[in-house]
């Protein structure tokens, strides 16, 4: 099959799509007695149209909802909505989206919701199939598979059906809504069709990503500059972050609000080494900063953080205990285990950590023994299959092998790889990563990344970048670029690729919140978050090996979007005045949680850690700025 050889064909008032003679689907018509229905196509490439339907009364018409509904002749094998569904959601126990229907009917969705506006994506063993709408759509969209083909659809006004994902495995009643128009006035859905033939697996929508990205033209502002995101986040991690109990001395996990003391307090719940927490990276951040800024206050307070978890964390087995508030309150240990998620943090930090102590003239050799400590007893306890298991017991029992947790252990097997030369490491890594890498590329989704969900999400795919980037610069092997680029372009599908605006009296619309470039975190929770900081970097080093641009403004657009909201200390939102470098975890870009269309009001510790990671990361901020 060629690109070439498409063409539309008016049959009987009904439009189809044809390839080399095959006809691949309908343009599905619209009627109704007070509309006259104009259908306008422009080829923008082979395959790829530019779909014009305009809707006009003749007469007055009131409460009408209009479609533009193309039908595939084709059964579909894989189907996705960008950020919401992938494949029907069917792996995990939740009771998020699952399906593209409930009792009947089809989930119609927000194109708020979608991270290509209205976009719906399907593919079969030959054809891959992507409609979206142009930038500024304010309807909604829905995929309905059936026996023997598939429709993808456009729906305006804006409607949400059967119910409204509102809150984690929560509905709420529909939203619904509906047009008038008088007569002579017109209504118009500008949309996008591409087809294409299914050269790889779970891979197709990678053209509509890109075409998608292009349209929207980005122009990178950042709203604010390194320097003072740099100052801010220290102070956060100093003055909003920093706790001390008993012989602890680190980070708390956030800030929430008291409404009884009317003030921000810290959550000295959970101490946590990675994930939510980043108590290592937040201390390496402190060592960075005496070495850029000589802050003998930073030097010291780092080396304390790192000291304390090194001494009491680690346990004979190699493993490390990665929440210290199981560590001080001790009767909480009977449910402890360890997570691939935060042990691959730890071990990440501590090698990074063992290189600023020299840059910063302190020796703290037992810090890469913590490291390696970690990765051998992965590199022995990992399963013939390639499996490092998602949870482990302090006794080094394996308590929850399922999704990709474990993945997040490739990184510093690499470098603990790069440390020490021992082939047990790069054997080990190589073969945890094609088990995960696999579940990508077979199932089209990656899952259980996200520690406070059980489901498909983004965070899960980042190590897959992350490690084939680092198995790329080891061992010079094309296949894992390759690879990089499918993990990126997996990401890119949690990126949105348009600008939502909101009501005036929403957070958001203060805020001047621009959706385009965040991400959101999974399919249980529907909100954008700034977790995309932790892969800029990633995508940047992408860029530059394949020699694309579009990853380095990917990269741009994470950076610009994960600012948003930082405090400078003047900063008010929803009636409260923030810390300075504090910033929300949660985005509710679309009908979610309590306050649509606002924000979480939670001051979690990682968006700060992650930003810091990023420019300490960047001897140059040029492209970042």
């Amino acid at each position: 099959m060629t690109l070439e050889n498409f063409e539309i064909s008016n049959e009987a008032s009904v439009n189809y799509l044809y390839h080399s003679g095959t006809k691949l689907g309908v343009f599905e018509p619209f009627s109704h007695d007070n509309l006259e229905i104009t259908d306008t196509f422009t080829a923008l490439k082979p395959g790829f149209f530019e779909w014009q339907r305009e809707f006009k009364a003749i007469s007055p018409v009131s409460g009408v909802r209009l479609t533009l509904d193309f039908s595939v002749f084709h059964r579909m094998d894989y189907g996705q909505i960008p950020a919401v569904s992938y494949n029907g959601n069917l792996w995990g126990p939740g009771n998020e989206i699952k399906g593209f229907s409930r009792q009947g009917k089809p989930w119609t969705l927000a194109y708020h919701r979608v991270a290509v506006c209205g976009a719906t994506y399907s593919e079969s063993a030959d054809w891959s199939v992507a409609l979206w709408a142009r930038e500024g759509f304010k309807g909604s969209c829905a995929l309905m598979p059936g026996e023997s083909g598939v429709t993808h659809r456009l729906v305006a006004p804006e409607e949400e059906t059967p119910q409204v994902y509102i809150l984690r495995d929560k509905f709420t009643e529909a939203f619904e809504s509906r047009l008038d128009l008088e007569k002579g006035a017109s209504f118009t859905i500008m949309a996008y069709l591409m087809v294409r033939p299914n050269r790889q697996l779970h891979f197709g929508w990678s053209e509509m990503l890109d075409e998608a990205w292009h349209q929207h033209k980005y122009a990178h502002q950042p709203r604010h500059s390194g320097e003072n995101l740099w100052h801010w986040g220290i102070d956060y991690a100093k003055n909003g972050l920093w706790s001390e109990e008993g012989f602890f001395k680190g980070f708390c996990i956030g800030m929430q609000w008291s409404t009884e003391q009317e003030k921000w307090i810290t959550n000295q719940n959970i101490y946590e080494i990675g994930w939510c927490g980043q108590n290592a990276s937040l201390a390496n951040a402190l060592l960075a900063d005496y070495f850029r800024n000589g802050s003998r206050d930073s030097l010291e307070r780092g080396l304390a953080v790192l000291d304390v978890w090194a001494e009491y964390a680690p346990l004979s087995n190699g493993l490390f205990r990665c929440h210290f508030n199981r560590i001080l309150r001790p009767a909480a240990t009977a449910l402890e285990v360890q997570d691939g998620c935060n042990l691959g943090a730890a071990a990440t930090y501590f090698f990074e950590a063992v290189r600023l102590t020299k840059e910063c003239g302190v020796e703290r050799p037992g810090y890469r023994q913590i490291a390696l400590a970690i990765c051998d007893f992965f590199v022995r306890s990992q399963f013939p299959d390639g499996n490092l298991g998602r949870a482990w017991s302090n006794t080094g029992e394996c308590v929850a092998r399922d999704g990709q947790t474990g993945g997040f252990l490739v990184p510093p097997l690499l470098e603990a790889y790069q440390e020490t030369g021992e082939a047990k490491y790069l054997e080990t890594a190589r073969k945890a990563f094609k088990f995960y890498f696999q579940n990508l590329s077979e199932n089209g989704y990656t899952a259980a990344g996200a520690l406070d969900t059980h489901c498909i999400d983004k965070e899960s795919a980042i190590p897959l970048l992350k490690g084939s980037l680092l198995l790329y610069t080891i061992t010079g092997e094309p296949q894992y670029l390759e690879k990089a680029e499918q993990a990126a372009y997996y990401l890119s599908t949690w990126q949105w690729h348009h600008t939502v605006r909101y009501d005036e009296n929403t957070a958001l619309n203060k805020l001047n919140y621009d959706t385009f470039g965040g991400t959101s975190v999974s399919t249980q929770h529907h909100h954008q978050d700034p977790y995309g900081l932790v892969y800029v970097v990633d995508l940047l080093k992408l860029a530059t090996l394949t020699n694309n641009p579009i990853w380095k403004e990917r990269a741009q657009a994470l950076w610009a979007n994960g600012m948003i909201g930082v405090s400078d200390g003047q900063l008010e939102v929803m009636g409260k005045l923030r810390p300075t470098g504090s910033q929300d975890e949660g985005f509710y870009h679309t009908r979610w949680g309590h306050w649509p269309f606002n924000t979480s009001q939670w001051l979690v510790a990682w968006p700060t850690a992650f930003r810091l990671e990023v420019l300490r990361s960047l001897s140059d901020w040029s492209d970042i700025e």
